[in-house]
């Protein structure tokens, strides 16, 4: 099949890459759609918090003149000051199932990433590591919780036939509501903050700058080790606080003191998918209301983040914070508590979550290949300026 690769120039060229994925999921219930103002956002160099320190190319293949496929190609200046220079990522894949549609795209991304000297290719990633990135590769029967991606079975084939291989696999466990936490353990909680003399705090929403100070601090230094982590820029943690508003819920989010410092975060949001589902991409006019109504009905939590800086870890306050998630969501009305994602080499907090009896339901694989630095151009791929 001849297909055709283009990156994108055009506002209506955008507009078909933002609605793709309408395409893609028509017959598939789990998938939840994005706000298409937000994910126009996102990607407009003019707007989006990631080319403040990065560079992006979109491209959409074709099959005729009708769009089947999409991807980006970009670099990263974040990264590239924490981890190292040869690295470039895409993202934002979708694609038909058609293994010669994927090859196309992902070409493209690995040529404009080695004219622009980089050796690696990473993802996906769309734009960073802790946004929607990776490809679902088990778990397929459940929809996404928030922030979370969703991806039809065949795309690890795509992937894989294009010259991809595994580079890590994150984790999603469910405390499913019928999970019975040992009376003994929170007997160890109650040890733990008592001996060590730890305070915990929930979230003041007054004081919600200071909190998202802090939790970026410990967030740069607890995760440092993980696989691939850099920290949030300014305009990162920025936009990141703007997205988690409305969602977050402060008496399940934690913050740990010892001495007056702040050691420790855990971070708890409403699992928004099923109110953004009923949105179908829109606010307006109808889109907000459903929304609204929807989420009075939510019973599932997402805890998106937690950390410990070095010196504390160890010392059970991941526990206290997971106990304490657990007792107080569910005099709040949250039934469900899933704990994403997490890296397959950070083996205490899976002990931990093991601990708790909850169930590892999801799987999400990252990709990367070695650059060609000798290919050649593909001869039905427009050739367009940088610039979008």
């Amino acid at each position: 099949m001849n297909f055709q690769v283009r990156q994108i120039q055009s506002h209506g060229d955008l507009r078909d890459f933002i609605r793709l994925p309408w395409k893609i999921y028509s017959d598939i219930p789990q998938w939840v759609p994005p706000l298409l103002s937000s994910e126009e956002k996102a990607l407009s160099p003019k707007s989006g918090a990631f080319f403040q320190n990065g560079e992006a190319a979109l491209f959409l293949v074709y099959k005729g003149k009708t769009p089947v496929g999409r991807i980006s190609a970009h670099v990263n200046h974040q990264y590239e000051r924490f981890r190292n220079q040869d690295t470039g990522f895409f993202g934002f894949f979708e694609c038909i199932e058609d293994v010669d549609a994927a090859k196309a795209l992902i070409a493209a991304a690995e040529r404009w990433l080695r004219d622009r000297g980089k050796k690696r290719m990473l993802g996906p990633m769309s734009f960073g590591l802790y946004d929607i990135s990776g490809i679902l590769v088990d778990g397929f029967n459940d929809p996404p919780v928030i922030m979370t991606a969703y991806s039809p079975p065949y795309y690890r084939k795509l992937v894989e036939e294009s010259g991809l291989a595994k580079a890590s696999d994150w984790y999603a466990f469910l405390v499913h509501r019928n999970v019975v936490v040992p009376p003994s353990l929170y007997r160890i909680r109650d040890r733990l903050v008592r001996q060590q003399k730890i305070e915990f705090e929930t979230l003041d929403m007054k004081q919600l700058d200071r909190a998202v100070e802090l939790i970026g601090q410990i967030f740069a230094d607890a995760w440092m080790e993980n696989w691939e982590h850099v920290p949030f820029t300014d305009a990162e943690l920025d936009h990141l606080l703007k997205e988690l508003k409305p969602v977050v819920v402060p008496e399940l989010t934690y913050l740990a003191f010892h001495n007056g410092r702040c050691i420790g975060f855990s971070l708890n949001i409403k699992d928004a998918n099923p109110a953004l589902q009923k949105a179908n991409g829109r606010l307006f006019p109808v889109g907000l209301v459903k929304m609204i109504r929807e989420m009075s009905k939510i019973t599932r939590l997402r805890t998106i983040a937690m950390g410990v800086i070095k010196e504390y870890r160890h010392r059970g306050i991941d526990l206290v914070f997971y106990l304490n998630t657990i007792e107080r969501g569910r005099e709040l009305g949250f039934l469900d508590s899933e704990c994403s994602l997490i890296v397959e080499s950070n083996e205490p907090m899976i002990r931990a979550l093991e601990d708790l009896d909850a169930q590892r339901y999801k799987t999400f694989r990252f990709y990367e290949k070695t650059i060609d630095q000798n290919s050649e151009p593909v001869k039905n791929e427009t050739k367009c300026s940088d610039g979008q």
